[in-house]
């Protein structure tokens, strides 16, 4: 007699079974397989899996735990009853109805060393070679379905003489695919070499693995936030002119009064509102792009000329974007007249003063003060002679992210029941903004805005290049710097307590400063930097810088960094690019001498908050265009084929008294610290 797994005898009596009641599918047993044993010709089909289930998730559900002891004495008698009934009283199978009953209830049958348990670990071996000649056929299908031999042959047709329905992948026995007690160490495996030139073994046999898809880590459509959001209008000349009132030119509030008696006699007093004509020049931003007709031409898995195309658009619009808040058309005559140079002189706040002023006496934290700043700023330019209403303020990701604090305070002041959450601060840190009496402001995020803080020799790209030059334009020959001597009216040193405007710091008795200046082309293009030597500003004095142009006189103009207080991380060492921040411009004379005074008016590394009226019905701002975001071929000199991607426009601030900008901001806890040394 033998115990085997598998099809049973189909000349064999059928057992008779006692069908029962389909539980609920979710409760409906797993079957395992059933046990045959032959003997001679007979074969009985014997069902364990009633006794031997196991739930697949390890444990007994609820419902089973909870059953009545009764009821479940029931079923398992009515198991057991099923199996006695599947074996036949007579035949050679009879005599093992003890062993089969103990096995399935896990008891040993009296007086018989026979192990049930280990009788069942028996019977699964050979349920190995079939689990995995299962999991060959998963691995590949496709092989099966398609070019596998006949069942039972081989790749030559030939008998193979193995299990019924194995038509086996290039002649393999599926025993050897079974795992073995001892591992082997192999000959042949894959590598994971980079470098095409030193792919050897395994590897040089399998395709090469590629994602067609590119990954852009670049800046997105989505970062040039003001340009977006600006309405845009045609134009239809470089010079465009548009008419604007300012006053009503009537009486003031009060005063529009008059006699009954002078209705009908006395001459009437007139007025008439104040008008201009003002205007805007557009002016050309352009990215030229060219590839090669061989890269044009072979296979390529992406568009390159598309990507390219991409790159361009993008270095367009950032363009456009960062010009909209700081373009000066006085300095740099190729850039269009910003927010920064279009907004009144009595519509531009300083945070370090009002900082000074308030923070102290109130207790706010950085945050809290520009949060309650914002909320002045935005009365006082609605407040009578300015009429605006401030619906935006748009910031960089650092000072949104400095306000993002003030959750935390609501957070405790919801918990400890003061007032309820106001709409639009969600405590998860989701700062939208703020409402208020005339209207809400919404805290929009602007990347942009400081792009060009940090010197370009200190914006370091993946391959270790910068956007500088050496020539054309080259660097300044020489930077000194020295202290006014007297005091300068207007001068920002050693103002406010506890404000980055004192000068005395923590690296020795006083403040020790830096300076760098790079030369700059008329498209504001910069080159290499040229370092000061260390300064230290006395009280209420201004830095002035002596700047010598470059012998071959081609700088435009110069941009000036300044360290923070201590220059550089350890107190010395060499000049760091990225150690400084933008803080002024200034003309250049050829290879002469200029000036610039530092009165410390501009905060390096100080963050800009725009307040601007957005509203549609006040039209207080919007971007003019003459030509759209477009792509020009241009005619080939060479075997390179080359395009720009150019647009004519410029912001046009319609109503410039109802915007506002808040200055020198700086975070509690910036990564760049203006009062202390950086790398």
């Amino acid at each position: 007699m033998s115990i085997s797994t598998g099809t049973p005898d189909p000349q064999a009596p059928k057992p008779v079974r006692t069908r029962k009641a389909r539980a609920p599918r979710e409760a409906q047993p797993q079957r395992g397989p059933d046990i045959f044993m032959r003997s001679g010709n007979m074969t009985a089909r014997v069902h364990t899996a009633a006794i031997d289930y196991k739930h697949p998730w390890g444990f007994i559900p609820q419902r089973l735990a909870d059953r009545d002891p009764q009821a479940q004495a029931i079923e398992n008698a009515q198991a057991l009853d099923q199996i006695n009934a599947s074996i036949p009283m007579t035949g050679p199978i009879s005599g093992y109805r003890d062993i089969i009953v103990g096995m399935a209830m896990n008891q040993a049958t009296p007086g018989s060393d026979f192990n049930p348990v280990l009788a069942k670990s028996e019977l699964e071996k050979p349920m190995e070679l079939v689990n995995v000649l299962a999991a060959e056929r998963r691995a590949h299908p496709r092989w099966y379905q398609g070019v596998a031999p006949p069942w039972g042959q081989d790749n030559l047709g030939q008998d193979s003489g193995r299990m019924h329905g194995f038509g086996s992948r290039g002649d393999i026995d599926p025993r050897q695919l079974m795992k073995s007690g001892v591992l082997s160490k192999a000959v042949l495996d894959v590598g994971t070499a980079t470098n095409f030139s030193q792919i050897t073994g395994g590897q040089s046999l399998g395709y090469v693995s590629l994602d067609t898809r590119i990954a852009r880590g670049t800046v997105r459509p989505d970062s040039f936030t003001l340009y977006q959001m600006l309405p845009k209008s045609a134009a239809y000349q470089v010079v465009d002119y548009f008419a604007y009132v300012d006053d009503t030119g009537g009486a003031l509030p009060g005063s529009a009064t008059t006699g009954f008696s002078n209705v009908s006699s006395g001459t009437l007093a007139t007025n008439a509102g104040i008008y201009a004509l003002q205007s805007i020049n557009l002016k050309l931003m352009q990215d030229g792009r060219a590839v090669t007709m061989a890269l044009m031409a072979q296979n390529n898995f992406v568009d390159v000329v598309a990507q390219e195309n991409a790159n361009a658009a993008l270095t367009v619009l950032g363009t456009a974007d960062w010009m909209s808040y700081f373009g000066n058309s006085t300095l740099f005559t190729n850039q269009f007249n910003g927010l920064a140079s279009t907004t009144p002189a009595a519509n531009i706040f300083d945070y370090q003063q009002f900082y000074a002023a308030n923070a102290a006496i109130q207790g706010w934290s950085p945050p809290e003060t520009l949060y309650n700043m914002i909320y002045e700023v935005g009365g006082q330019v609605t407040s009578w002679g300015r009429f605006g209403r401030i619906t935006h303020a748009l910031m960089t990701p650092v000072t949104l992210g400095a306000l993002a604090s003030l959750v935390t305070n609501l957070l405790n002041n919801i918990v400890n029941n003061q007032f309820n959450m106001a709409p639009g601060i969600v405590v998860d840190g989701d700062l939208q903004g703020m409402r208020t009496r005339y209207g809400p402001i919404q805290f929009a995020m602007d990347a942009v805005i400081s792009a060009r803080d940090i010197p370009a020799q200190g914006q370091v790209r993946s391959n270790a290049t910068t956007p500088t030059t050496t020539v054309n334009p080259s660097p300044p020959a020489t930077v000194t710097v020295a202290a006014s001597g007297a005091a300068m009216a207007g001068s920002n040193w050693n103002v406010g307590a506890g404000s980055p405007f004192i000068a005395s710091g923590s690296w020795g008795a006083s403040a020790i400063y830096r300076y760098a200046v790079a030369g700059t082309d008329v498209n504001m293009n910069e080159s290499n930097l040229t370092w000061s030597a260390n300064f230290t500003p006395t009280q209420a004095s201004g830095a002035v810088l002596t700047i010598t142009g470059p012998v071959a006189a081609d700088a435009y103009a110069f941009r000036v960094y300044r360290t923070g207080n201590g220059t550089f991380t350890g107190g010395s060492g060499a000049n760091s690019a990225t150690a400084a921040r933008w803080i002024g411009n200034v003309l250049a004379s050829g290879s002469g001498a200029v000036t610039f005074v530092d009165q410390n008016t501009k905060i390096p590394g100080s963050e800009n908050i725009f307040l601007l009226d957005m509203r549609e019905s006040d039209g207080a701002l919007d971007f003019r265009y003459l030509l759209p975001l477009t792509r020009i071929e241009l005619f080939a000199q060479n075997l390179f084929m080359p395009w720009a991607v150019a647009a004519i426009g410029a912001i046009r601030n319609r109503i410039p008294k109802f915007h506002a900008i808040i200055a020198n901001f700086i975070p509690d806890s910036a990564l760049w610290n203006p009062a202390g040394p950086n790398t």
